[in-house]
């Protein structure tokens, strides 16, 4: 078995860095998976440098066999018909993401506008409870199954160690990307002894240490999937106030008590009453986020089993594939493969000497250039030999 899990290049969101993850576990656990970037070209690596730590393969072509997967976001089907022998393994990590993608392709209010239903060779997972019913609702799937994530490690690493130390500020944090037009009346009739900070530019850590101090959370946003910030603000130790839209209406998604799920986000008198409370009262009200925050140390291991799951699903879906005979011709056009793979190789030895020398004269960013640049060539060798192999593997069947 082959995955091929798609996702657009050099893009560092929730999403992506999921896939990433994905990979990263199969791989661990034997499994022959690559990211597959169809919109890699003219880009060195397509990579995002903070996804480097999972150390992944990529590529920029699926091929497609019976014994390969490919894995798509709800934003990416329209891909789903370059697999026509393998499996495609449909993961709903969003359900607003699909509906602003692809709302133009809705007739008559039927949202399977790729007939999603009535394909054979489909598997459907989902990262959130929201995702679930929204298919089972609007398409009439039933047959699904749960791979959901987990938040961020060096979150959850600082958390665990500073937590309960760091002395907590009336900071009142929000993500501006979700829901801060609804938070800007909130803001101005605030008192003037809470200090409102913008969730934007951080790194991991660096977000950690700002939650770690802070006593609110505060997410008014769509919540189109199984958000992580409302979860890295809680394990982190800040209260959490939502909305109920999207995925914030489901206790299954987000596990935080009902009474800090605001109906009417624009009933300002009521919202500062909720946060004054919370602010003011913290050291009691923090408690009863205990539940939640205890989920949200299990989500890791539960993905692990949740992949594995996923391993054995996906190959129940396979056909078993038979080798027999075997074949020495080979064509003309392998021999060009071949050919041009050697030439690759020449290619790599040079850039490795350039990033040597670049490293020797202290040239950081030329040298990173030359690896990346390395890099490329040898995923882009490692594809061509795969699809070499794949030929020579259907002639010996076909023999």
């Amino acid at each position: 078995m082959r995955i091929f899990i798609m996702s657009p290049a050099n893009c560092a969101t929730g999403g992506p860095e999921l896939l990433q993850q994905f990979a990263r576990c199969l791989m661990d656990n034997g499994i022959e998976a690559y990211m597959l970037y169809p919109d890699a070209e003219g880009t060195n690596c397509p990579i995002p440098e903070v996804y480097w730590k999972y150390h992944t393969k990529y590529v920029s072509k699926y091929v497609d066999r019976e014994d390969s997967v490919l894995v798509l976001a709800e934003t990416m089907l329209h891909y789903m018909d370059l697999c026509q022998k393998g499996t495609v393994m449909v993961w709903w990590l969003s359900v607003n993401n699909y509906i602003l993608t692809y709302k133009s392709l809705v007739k008559q209010n039927d949202w399977d506008v790729f007939g999603l239903k009535s394909r054979e060779n489909l598997v459907h997972f989902v990262q959130s409870y929201y995702a679930k019913d929204f298919i089972y609702k609007c398409m009439g799937i039933t047959n699904v199954y749960y791979l959901k994530d987990y938040i961020n490690s060096e979150i959850l690493e600082y958390a665990s160690s500073y937590g309960d130390i760091c002395e907590r500020k009336n900071i009142c944090l929000y993500n501006p990307k979700k829901g801060y037009e609804k938070l800007l009346a909130v803001i101005k009739a605030c008192r003037k002894d809470i200090i409102w900070m913008p969730l934007n530019n951080y790194t991991p850590l660096e977000m950690a240490e700002l939650m770690c101090h802070s006593k609110l959370y505060i997410d008014f946003g769509p919540h189109p999937g199984k958000d992580r910030i409302p979860r890295e603000a809680a394990i982190c130790g800040c209260c959490v106030l939502t909305n109920r839209e999207g995925s914030a209406a489901y206790w299954e998604d987000v596990g935080i008590p009902e009474s800090y799920k605001i109906k009417d986000s624009d009933n300002v008198t009521y919202v500062l009453e909720k946060i004054y409370d919370l602010i003011d009262h913290y050291e009691e009200r923090t408690q009863e986020y205990s539940d939640y925050r205890q989920k949200i140390r299990q989500e890791k291991e539960e993905f692990l089993r949740e992949t594995l799951d996923a391993i054995i699903i996906l190959k129940a879906h396979i056909k078993d594939v038979e080798e027999t005979g075997c074949n020495t011709k080979v064509a003309a056009e392998q021999i060009k493969m071949l050919e041009s793979l050697q030439s690759a190789v020449i290619q790599m030895e040079e850039l490795l000497c350039e990033a040597k020398d670049a490293c020797l004269n202290n040239c950081t960013s030329k040298t990173i250039d030359k690896l990346l640049t390395l890099d490329y060539l040898i995923q882009v060798a490692r594809e061509s030999i795969y699809i070499e192999l794949t030929e020579l593997a259907s002639l010996r069947r076909e023999k």
